[in-house]
């Protein structure tokens, strides 16, 4: 589990980076390989540690864990978001 945040933001700036790279190679424009990178790393940037505080479910309070869930939870909208954005690419391929 990453604790500094700044190590963790360069880490999914890096993913985003490399989301965005991949996407465009895969045929989409910029912008839209930037939005769906975008949405992608808010998706997932609170699984990591939903699953350690999950994993040291003792050393975390049931709040915490909740709270975690919760974050994660409200978030996965942004997965769906980029989902059917890559939908639609496939369908105008």
């Amino acid at each position: 589990m990453i604790d500094d945040t700044s190590q963790e933001f360069d880490m999914f700036e890096e993913i985003r980076r490399k989301l965005v790279e991949l996407l465009v190679t895969e045929g989409h424009e910029r912008l839209e390989a930037e939005k769906i990178a975008l949405y992608i790393v808010q998706g997932v940037r609170e699984v990591p540690k939903l699953l350690a505080h999950v994993a040291e479910i003792r050393s975390h309070t049931r709040r915490e864990v909740l709270e975690t869930l919760r974050d994660v939870l409200e978030n996965a909208s942004a997965l769906t978001k980029a989902r059917a954005l890559l939908i639609e690419h496939e369908k105008q391929e």
